[in-house]
C-alpha cells in the first residue's frame, strides 16, 4: 500500500519541505494527503537545503550485465532460480496445462486450491536439491497434476527430452550447469502446474474461480524469480506533478487554478517566463529532499512512488503550458532510494494529451475525449524512462499511466498496456528486475479489463511480473464521509476479496 505525502492547510509555505507521515504501512490513503509534522520542523530555506543535498550522478543509461549468482552462491535477489530457467519452466507448465485441460475432466480444482502454498510436509527437505534440467520433464509429466491419470504419449516423452536439453543449453550458457535447485523451487513448480490446470478448466465456466487459480499460479511463479519484499511505501504527490491537495500552500499563493496547466498560465501572467520557472524550480528543490527519504526509511517503509508528468521526461509539446524537462529530480530520488535502501516505483502520472480529463493528469478538461491521449508519445516517454533507469538497483517498478478514464474503450486500453509492456521490456527492464503496473483505477472495470487482457493477450502469462493498480478510496464524496469506522472496516474486507482475484496493488491517485 502507499501512503500519501502532502500538506495540511495552513502548515506549508513556498520553499518549505514536504514532511513524511509516520503511519501504519498497511493503511492505504489517496494522494490528497494529511501532514502530521509540526510547522517548526517543516521550515527550511532553499539555501540550507543546498548545504545538505548534493545532486547525485545521473544513473548509467546502459543496462548492466550481472551474474545471476550472489557472492555467497545463491541466486540474485533472493530468487529460487534464474529468470531464464523460470521462463522455460513457466512455458512448459502453462502450455501443458492448457493441452491437458482441453481433453480431461475437471477433477483437479480442489487439489489445485489445496496447493496455494508448497506443502508444509516438504519444508524439512529444503536442503535437498534437484537439477534444473529435470524440472521441465517433471513439469510436463502427468503425475505433476495430482489425481489426473492421463496417458503419456510418445510425443510427450520426446517433448520432455527436448525441454530437458533446452534447459541444459540455457544453464551451460549462463555458466550454471553445476547449479542445483532447492526442493522449495520444485514444490512451487508443482503448485504452479496444479493452479494452471485449474485455471484452464475454469476459465470458460467460472471466471471467479479462474481468477483465483490464476492468482495462485502467479504467486508461486513470481516467487521463483523475485525475492524482493512487497511495496509498503509513501506516495510523493505534489512534487513533480502539482495538485491542489498536496501542493495546497503553493496553490493558495499563486492560484486560483484547477490544475497544473492553469497554475502555470497564472504564474507566467504574474511573474513572467523567467519568474515562473524560478518559482517552480524552488518548489521542486525544496518540497521533497533527502531528509524525507531518511524519515521514510526510519518510519519502517520500504518504497516510494514517484508521480510525474510526461513533461518531466520529454518536456512539454509546442503550445503546452507545462515547464520541463527536469529528469534530474527523478535522478536524485532514485539515488536517495539507493542510499536509504528503498525501492522506487516510477509513475508516469500525466500522459501526453491526458489519460483522462481530470486534474491528476495535469490538466482538467470537461470536454476531453479519449482520442486526445497521444499514446505513441506515452510509449516514447516510457522508453526513455526504461533506458535511463534500467539496471538501477532501486528501481523495481514502473507505472505506465494513472487513473485512465472510464470513457476509454477496454480494447484500446489493453492494447496500449500490451504495447507498453513490450516497450519497457525491450528497452532493458527485464521481469526479474522491474514490475510493470497497469492501472485499472476503479473496481467497476476490473472484471471487464481482466477478461479482455487474458483472452486477447494471454496477459499474465505473456507479460510476466505485471500487476493491476486499484485505487480504493474511502474519502471522496458525502457517502464515504458519513460512514462509521465499522463500515469502513467492512468495506476493507470486501476489497480484500477483490484483490485476491488477481495480481493487484493499491495506489493513490
Amino acid at each position: 500500500g502507499w501512503l500519501g505525502c502532502g500538506a495540511k492547510p495552513g502548515l506549508r509555505s513556498e520553499g518549505e519541505r514536504c514532511p513524511v507521515m509516520a503511519m501504519d504501512a498497511k493503511v492505504v490513503a489517496s494522494d490528497r494527503r494529511v501532514d502530521t509534522a509540526s510547522p517548526q520542523r517543516c521550515m527550511a530555506t532553499l539555501e540550507s537545503q543546498k548545504e545538505v543535498t548534493t545532486p547525485p550522478k545521473t544513473p548509467s543509461k546502459r543496462p548492466r550485465v550481472q551474474s545471476p549468482l550472489n557472492a555467497d552462491g545463491g541466486f540474485r535477489g533472493g530468487a529460487l532460480m534464474p529468470y531464464k530457467v523460470c521462463e522455460l519452466v513457466t512455458k512448459t507448465v502453462w502450455a501443458h496445462a492448457q493441452a491437458q485441460a482441453s481433453k480431461a475432466p475437471s477433477n483437479v480444482g480442489a487439489e489445485a486450491s489445496c496447493s496455494s502454498a508448497p506443502c508444509s510436509k516438504r519444508r524439512h527437505v529444503h536442503e535437498q536439491v534437484v537439477h534444473p534440467a529435470k524440472v521441465a520433464a517433471f513439469a510436463a509429466a502427468p503425475q505433476f497434476f495430482a489425481r489426473s491419470d492421463f496417458s503419456q504419449s510418445q510425443s510427450q516423452s520426446q517433448n520432455q527430452m527436448r525441454a530437458g536439453e533446452e534447459f541444459g543449453d540455457v544453464l551451460q550458457g549462463m555458466g550454471l550447469e553445476n547449479i542445483s535447485l532447492s526442493a522449495e523451487a520444485l514444490a512451487r513448480v508443482r503448485a504452479m502446474a496444479l493452479a494452471a490446470l485449474a485455471y484452464w478448466q475454469e476459465v470458460t465456466t467460472d471466471l471467479t474461480k479462474a481468477a483465483g487459480s490464476l492468482a495462485r499460479f502467479l504467486g508461486h511463479h513470481r516467487r521463483l524469480f523475485w525475492g524482493r519484499q512487497p511495496w509498503r511505501g509513501v506516495n510523493l504527490g505534489g512534487w513533480l506533478l502539482l495538485e491542489p491537495g498536496p501542493s495546497c500552500r503553493f496553490w493558495k499563493r499563486h492560484g486560483p487554478a484547477t490544475c497544473e496547466w492553469e497554475l502555470m498560465v497564472r504564474l507566467r501572467e504574474q511573474l513572467g517566463e523567467v519568474g515562473a520557472e524560478a518559482t517552480l524550480r524552488t518548489h521542486r528543490e525544496t518540497f521533497i529532499t533527502e531528509d524525507d527519504f531518511r524519515r521514510i526509511r526510519d518510519a519502517g517503509f520500504n518504497a516510494v512512488r514517484i508521480p510525474f508528468g510526461y513533461w518531466v521526461v520529454m518536456g512539454p509539446a509546442n503550445g503546452e503550458a507545462y515547464i520541463g524537462p527536469c529528469l534530474e529530480y527523478v535522478d536524485r530520488a532514485v539515488a536517495w532510494c539507493k542510499a536509504y535502501g528503498l525501492q522506487a516505483l516510477l509513475d508516469l502520472h500525466g500522459a501526453p494529451g491526458g489519460e483522462s480529463g481530470d486534474r491528476p493528469c495535469g490538466r482538467e478538461r470537461r470536454d476531453w475525449n479519449w482520442q486526445e491521449w497521444r499514446m505513441e508519445d506515452s510509449l516514447e516517454a516510457l522508453k526513455v524512462l526504461a533506458r535511463r533507469y534500467c539496471g538501477h538497483p532501486s528501481v523495481t517498478g514502473i507505472s505506465v499511466c494513472n487513473e485512465p478514464s472510464d470513457r476509454l474503450p477496454v480494447e484500446v486500453l489493453c492494447e496500449f498496456y500490451h504495447r507498453a509492456c513490450s516497450v519497457i521490456r525491450e528497452a532493458g527492464m527485464p521481469p526479474d528486475e522491474v514490475a510493470i503496473v497497469l492501472p485499472v483505477y476503479r473496481t467497476e472495470r476490473l472484471d471487464e479489463i481482466w477478461r479482455h487482457w487474458n483472452r486477447q493477450y494471454d496477459g499474465f502469462a505473456r507479460h510476466v511480473n505485471v500487476t493491476f493498480d486499484l485505487h480504493l478510496y474511502h474519502c471522496f464524496g458525502p457517502w464515504w464521509q458519513r460512514q462509521s469506522l465499522g463500515n469502513h472496516l467492512r468495506m476493507t474486507k470486501r476489497h480484500r476479496k477483490i484483490l485476491r482475484r488477481g495480481p493487484a496493488g493499491l495506489g493513490g491517485g
